[in-house]
């Protein structure tokens, strides 16, 4: 469920377009903010992440509003925090793939799994020690010009936020039945990963507006499973082209020692023996058959979803809520400002 703070009332929607994406904007750095001083734990760094995100989806949907406030060097900035924390999330799901798969690993798959779980963790300390000194400081120097100018009252009160956000859900929702067809008619991992964005793009558009309109709620509920879906599917392809990068450093690494002991030790030492008997190849040629057949069921079953109809039903849902967007915007209030 979407935090209070960060939706809308039902007030709002007649207010000026300009007026209440300021507003929303502002929440969700304001989240983010304060979460700032508290990146050493994981799950802080997530939803800093997602809160940053949030309000990047805000600029970009109601853009031609905020053009005079949100400048585009503060985009680029915003940006590059929110991607500064990506390779640490990316290096945490898969360390949690691991964990699960090491659970009872064959003897021959060990020394893989073990070699690929030191080689993740220590990118991750790396990535955890970068956030902790440079994060917080890029952060508060997007966060306080932006804070400032999103105080700014420059609205054009022709424009209501409900019927902007009607035309934008209409717009939305159009993509993201195209992208879902997409998938239906092209096998590849391109189309997975455009619906994926296009979906979270739709959701983000709901997710303010479910006190406004509660009917948003089933939608952002029905949104949210095709996105796990999708997401998990985009999970497994970053892992698997790490496995692809982990195994030619694993090779390299193995003939590296192999030759160091040839070097230094009799042909019949048992450490050469035992260092020829292992390699980490095995383990990890075994995950990457795993994760491959892990992401064919979850795009199957996806599939299967959208050939039942999932997506045309939610995009139908979501285009009947639009017009309820609309109408609540008809008649537009003198604008006023909103609280902080």
């Amino acid at each position: 469920m979407v935090a209070k703070v960060l939706t809308v009332k039902p007030s709002h929607m007649q207010r000026p377009v300009g007026q209440v994406a300021r507003l929303l904007m502002r929440k969700r750095l304001a989240a983010a903010d304060a979460l700032a001083g508290d990146l050493d734990d994981p799950e802080a760094v997530h939803q800093f992440r997602v809160a940053i995100r949030r309000a990047r989806s805000i600029e970009k949907a109601y853009r031609p509003y905020l053009a005079d406030v949100v400048t585009r060097k503060l985009r680029r900035r915003l940006k590059a925090v929110v991607d500064a924390t990506g390779a640490a999330r990316d290096t945490e799901v898969q360390l949690a793939r691991l964990a699960q798969r090491r659970a009872d690993p064959k003897p021959h798959h060990r020394p893989g799994f073990e070699w690929l779980q030191q080689r993740l963790e220590r990118r991750l300390e790396t990535e955890y020690a970068e956030l902790r000194a440079t994060l917080a400081e890029r952060f508060r120097l997007v966060h306080k010009p932006l804070r400032a100018r999103l105080k700014a009252k420059r609205d054009d009160p022709r424009h209501s936020f409900a019927e902007v956000t009607a035309g934008l859900l209409l717009e939305a929702s159009g993509d993201f039945a195209t992208q879902c067809a997409n998938i239906l008619a092209d096998t590849a991992e391109e189309p997975l990963h455009i619906a994926r964005i296009s979906g979270k793009r739709l959701r983000y558009l709901l997710e303010p507006l479910v006190i406004a309109l509660p009917d948003a709620v089933e939608r952002v509920r029905e949104l949210k499973v095709l996105q796990e879906l999708l997401g998990e599917i985009h999970d497994l392809q970053v892992f698997g082209q790490e496995l692809a990068v982990a195994s030619e450093e694993a090779g390299a690494a193995r003939m590296r020692k192999l030759i160091e002991l040839s070097l230094t030790l009799p042909q019949d030492a048992p450490e050469l023996e035992l260092a020829r008997q292992q390699d980490e190849r095995a383990g990890l040629m075994s995950l990457a058959r795993e994760l491959q057949t892990r992401q064919a069921d979850l795009v199957e079953h996806l599939r299967a979803r959208l050939r039942a109809g999932d997506a045309e039903a939610l995009v139908t849902a979501v285009r009947t809520l639009a017009t309820d967007c609309a109408r609540a915007g008809l008649a537009v209030e003198p604008a006023r400002g909103l609280p902080d």
